[in-house]
């Protein structure tokens, strides 16, 4: 478990390979300085800093100096909150008395010169006491966590279970005769986004009908009874039509959201984590501090948290705040209904960043602030309840040292930009996403050793259910099997109940293409339908088909039968442009069907000689 020395009292550096001996030294070490290298064998900053952290071991010598390795002891590193490489620890009788995170030399002897003098004197306040500013930026959390018992009550989840079409979403939900949690989780976000809540961006006058403008927003004065229901803000419009004002109250109240099923983000969030919770999903709500909030629910088949964006309809996509709508992450607390978890690092890749962007608070500080609040909640858990939370905090605190956890390959959602609100309204926020072209995915597709040996291929896309059948097997997602994509994405209209394909809002133009490698094939016949193709006003769909050196244009919805073609690359593309207005992107829709549709939208087959 250790090299170098066996003895922490040695003067030279103690190398930890194991998650057993630190404890054991750091019992040894009594009253006199620890500093900890937290390092990686593939970190090139490590290995710069080694040399320099092993002559300050010599130099003072009124310090121990200790290095561990993290990827062979991850529960010591995992249980120190080790996010970045390196990260230097300093401890004083087993507790932290400060910390520094990257291989800057003179910083480093600055702060264990620093650790070293605060020995002989009282120091002037603890690390882990909250100054002012921090117990003002940490106040809300405490509010947040005790809000999370209204999820909890009986009633509350007795009223949403009226509304939630549980049996059919359960019924949705089995795999092979039982319940599976991920699918539930899935069909419950998919209701909720289309049948149930609502969008506001501005508010509808009740008295005519119109939509008012952000323009003409001013702050209201809640009323006591909106105040009752947990509206501590309420914005005020004026309606352009009939003059009127109309008040669009901030209800916190999950029960109260039941009832009006609307609002942004954070009425979302919070009535989905009822609903959630009614159906007995372990459910958390999370904060995001640059304004957004969303959920994570517990799937006992994954033996982990799961994120859950009930406004964007997206499971299990923890990079898409990050990677898709470019945000500059820094706090992100998830809140139980008995425990609070510093989650940040599940929804970043780039941890060392982010913690250069967490300035409101010390981390000694956010650290004993959460382990303060998780020790009342402790105080009335059940042991056994302790003992899985425990396991689970591990686990998580285990993956977030790995950031290619979080990663979605091949997840064309990953990174997209946000979908929910205005554009003007999301530009606002920079939430459009950091490029307007995909990543490139350049997927050919060519006939596997079984469809080979059979002498047939068949691809099918089913938009409504957003897969693709090829076979025995299920793809998800509509981009994963592209050749290429420019400013499209796929749409549902919750108020129609359709989905379709389409260009993105305020882009001219879109484009999308699959690609099949047919050389050195003998092709007896190649078809292929795309049905949908729907256009309004001057909305414009060009379908074409490039197989050798023919392309053949595909008129609405048609279905393309070729007899004998040459072998070599086929091209499927789909231009989207044209239309009129503000929903010009509208106008111009490729496979438009309901949502409750099971039927393939895009049939490819190829019968070989």
């Amino acid at each position: 478990g250790t090299t170098r020395s066996s003895d922490i009292n040695s003067r030279m550096v103690l190398t930890i390979t194991d998650d057993s001996s630190l404890s054991e030294h750091l019992s040894r070490a009594g009253s006199k300085l620890v500093v900890i290298d937290f390092y990686a064998d593939w970190c090139g900053p490590c290995r710069s800093i080694a040399p320099i952290f092993e002559q300050f071991a010599l130099q003072y010598t009124e310090a121990f100096f200790v290095k561990v390795n993290v990827d062979l002891c991850t529960q010591t590193s995992a249980l120190y909150g080790i996010q970045a490489m390196p990260t230097f620890v300093f401890l004083r009788n087993n507790q932290e008395v400060g910390r520094l995170m990257g291989a800057d030399a003179a910083e480093l002897e600055k702060k264990i010169v620093r650790c070293i003098a605060d020995a002989g004197s009282t120091p002037s306040y603890s690390p882990n006491v909250a100054t002012q500013e921090e117990e003002q930026f940490l106040k809300k959390y405490f509010h947040y966590s005790r809000r999370m018992q209204n999820y909890e009550d009986e009633v509350a989840q007795t009223l949403a279970l009226s509304v939630i079409p549980s049996d059919d979403l359960k019924a949705q939900s089995l795999e092979r005769g039982k319940l599976d949690e991920f699918r539930l989780v899935k069909n419950l976000l998919r209701w909720f986004k289309v049948e149930f809540f609502k969008w506001v961006d501005t508010p509808e006058c009740e008295s005519c009908g119109v939509v008012t403008r952000a323009a003409s927003k001013k702050k209201g004065t809640p009323s006591k009874e909106e105040r009752e229901f947990g509206a501590d803000r309420v914005e005020v419009y004026v309606c352009d039509s009939c003059a009127k004002d109309v008040r669009f109250p901030r209800y916190n109240d999950p029960v109260k959201l039941l009832e009006t099923r609307k609002g942004r983000c954070g009425e979302w969030a919070n009535c989905f984590v009822l609903c959630s919770r009614a159906l007995q999903l372990e459910t958390r709500w999370v904060h995001d501090e640059t304004d957004h909030v969303w959920c994570e629910v517990w799937i006992n088949s994954l033996d982990r948290w799961v994120h859950c964006d009930p406004c964007e309809n997206i499971i299990d996509t923890p990079l898409l705040y990050e990677r898709g709508w470019g945000k500059k992450l820094t706090y992100v607390i998830a809140f139980g209904a008995d425990h609070v978890r510093d989650v940040t690092w599940r929804y970043t890749f780039d941890h060392f960043k982010v913690l250069r962007r967490r300035s409101a608070c010390r981390e000694s500080v956010l650290l004993n602030f959460f382990k303060k609040l998780n020790a009342r909640y402790e105080k009335t858990m059940f042991v056994e309840r302790k003992k899985e939370m425990d396991r689970r905090y591990l686990k998580e605190l285990i993956e977030f040292l790995s950031p290619s956890l979080q990663l979605r390959e091949g997840s064309e959602v990953e990174h997209q930009g946000r979908t929910t609100g205005s554009v003007k309204w999301r530009e606002a926020r920079n939430e459009l996403g950091g490029s307007s072209k995909s990543p490139p995915i350049s997927v050919v597709l060519r006939p596997n050793d079984n469809e080979l040996a059979s002498k047939y291929f068949r691809l099918e896309y089913t938009c409504a259910k957003d897969e693709y059948k090829r076979g025995n097997e299920v793809i998800r997602g509509w981009g994963s099997l592209l050749n290429k994509q420019i400013d499209v994405f796929r749409n549902e209209e919750s108020d129609w109940k359709m989905s379709y394909i389409c260009r993105k809002e305020g882009k001219s133009i879109g484009e999308l293409c699959w690609s099949l490698d047919l050389e050195g094939l003998c092709i007896k016949t190649l078809s292929i339908e795309l049905k949908g193709i729907t256009k309004y006003e001057d909305g414009i769909v060009t379908a074409t088909v490039c197989c050798g050196d023919v392309c053949i244009p595909l008129h609405d919805s048609s279905k393309l039968t070729l007899e004998s073609p040459k072998d070599g690359r086929v091209d499927i593309k789909v231009i989207f442009s044209g239309g009129t207005g503000q929903r010009a992107w509208q106008n111009a829709q490729l496979f438009r069907s309901e949502l409750k549709s099971s039927e393939p939208d895009m049939i490819v087959a190829v019968e070989l000689k």
